[in-house]
């Protein structure tokens, strides 16, 4: 019964969050930008800036309690005539969460360790920055540059979310938020 109730009320607060954001056009969005993959120390090294704007409905809902959780997905591909073959993967999950009591913003990355920020900008940077995330050994990677790609992907992970929240963010284009592929450029490699 305490489960249904607060599924309700859950559902009521993000309900009314989403009808105050419609007011507002704002937009929440991520931007990837100058993303590139270089060789450092015998390594293809990812780095990128990521810049961030969530708008009043996801900040209202993290500091009501709910977590966002965001994800991180990078891909090197070779294309072919019917699929891209799939040469590396990799995915992080970062939540973000908010303490009332404290007002300090958690972050855990990977099931990892919580790590506390006093604000919303620096857990953020936290989440999402892809400055030396991705490490490969060169020699792991047979592949020459010429014939492969590579890719990233950096956006809130609605399927985390309560189920309540969840449908409602579904339909709401401020809980949207991605950039979508972005494509890396392959820098020095060989």
């Amino acid at each position: 019964m305490g489960k249904i109730i607060k599924s309700c009320f859950l559902f009521i607060v993000v309900s009314l969050l989403s009808c105050a954001s419609d007011l507002e056009q704002s937009g929440s969005k991520i931007i990837l930008e100058n993303t590139n993959v270089a060789i450092k120390n015998k390594y293809l090294v990812l780095n990128g800036d990521v810049s961030v704007e969530l708008e009043d409905t996801l900040i209202q809902a993290l500091r009501t309690g709910i977590p966002l959780e965001f994800s991180s997905e990078f891909e090197i591909y070779k294309p072919s005539f019917i699929w891209s073959k799939n040469i590396y993967s990799k995915k992080r999950h970062a939540t973000l969460q908010y303490h009332g009591i404290t007002r300090r913003f958690s972050v855990q990355v990977n099931s990892g360790n919580f790590v506390y920020f006093e604000s919303l900008t620096e857990a953020l940077a936290a989440c999402l920055s892809v400055r030396d995330w991705i490490s490969i050994p060169v020699n792991n990677l047979s592949v020459k540059k010429n014939n492969v790609y590579a890719r990233i992907r950096l956006k809130l992970n609605l399927e985390s979310l309560p189920r309540p929240i969840s449908i409602v963010a579904a339909s709401d284009n401020s809980w949207q938020v991605s950039t979508g592929w972005v494509d890396v450029i392959l820098g020095d490699m060989y």
